[in-house]
This record gives structure tokens, C-alpha cells and sequence, in this order.
């Protein structure tokens, strides 16, 4: 899977254990995923996963891990990858016995007038289709805020 880190870069090995031991002393915690993604120099991709335990009413212990692949020129493919690659990350929480995430956060815009929302209905539907919630911007994707900030160098 993937090398996870905390926000401050504290190495976490294992997320599974680490989510576990984090979920054991609290009770009322949302497991928010998001993915984020940019392109640099017309060279590669930058992809950042995040995960979020958040407390409602006191924030999030943000979760995060980076990838760099060739340069992905094609926005819906690469806004696709972006929802499977959080998609990814929550069945594989969930087939290691960690509760269903709460939401999957994408980054992508309702508004007809941004690029994003070409593939709006088609990301929500992925996400729908494997019995997860889905959030975009404008409706409390807090988790892709995260993520953006992850990939900017």
C-alpha cells in the first residue's frame, strides 16, 4: 500500500495498526479520505492521499502520503485517478477491520462552468457504487483541502 505519514512527516509504518491504536481511546471519530493531485513541468504528476480522524469540534490527526508518476495530460483521467486512489485507500482500511470511512472527499467543482465538473456524476458515482459517501467542494470537502496543500512543491 502506501508509506503514510503524519502531517509533520513522523514516519507511521503500517497505517492499519496506527488507525487502530489512534481509534481505541476515542469514540467519536470520522475517518475522512481525499486525493489531490498537480502537474509540474509538463514532466510528472504529483498525487497526495490524506487521511483525516477527524473529532467533530476539535479537528483532524491528518494522515498523508505523496506519489510521483509521468506527467498524466488528460484532466478527467487524471481526476478519475485521483477518487480511485481514495477509493483504494478506503477498502483497503476497511478490509483490514477499520470502520467504513465516513466520506470520500474529491476535489471536484458542481459548478458547470469548471473543468472538474465533467466528470463530477461519473466520480460520485464510483464512489456511490462502492457504498461510500461522497463530498465535492462546495459541500464540506475538507479532506481535499489537505490533500492540495500536499502536493504543491
Amino acid at each position: 500500500m502506501y508509506n503514510f505519514k503524519t502531517l509533520y512527516g513522523k514516519e507511521i509504518g503500517d497505517v492499519i495498526p496506527y488507525i487502530k491504536s489512534y481509534l481505541k481511546d476515542r469514540s467519536d471519530v470520522e475517518i475522512l479520505i481525499g486525493t489531490d493531485s498537480q502537474c509540474y513541468s509538463n514532466i510528472r504528476t504529483v498525487y497526495g492521499v490524506v487521511i483525516g480522524l477527524y473529532t467533530p469540534g476539535k479537528g483532524a490527526h491528518v494522515l498523508c502520503t505523496r506519489e510521483v508518476v509521468p506527467i498524466e495530460k488528460n484532466l478527467q483521467s487524471r481526476l478519475l485517478k485521483e477518487v480511485w486512489k481514495s477509493i483504494e485507500v478506503a477498502e483497503y482500511l476497511t478490509s483490514n477491520g477499520l470502520p467504513k470511512p465516513n466520506w470520500i472527499d474529491i476535489d471536484l467543482n458542481p459548478d458547470p462552468k469548471y473543468r472538474s465538473n465533467k466528470v463530477l456524476r461519473e466520480a460520485v458515482g464510483m464512489i456511490e457504487g462502492m457504498g461510500y459517501k461522497a463530498r465535492y467542494k462546495q459541500s464540506g470537502a475538507m479532506m481535499t483541502y489537505s490533500a492540495n496543500h500536499l502536493v504543491r512543491l
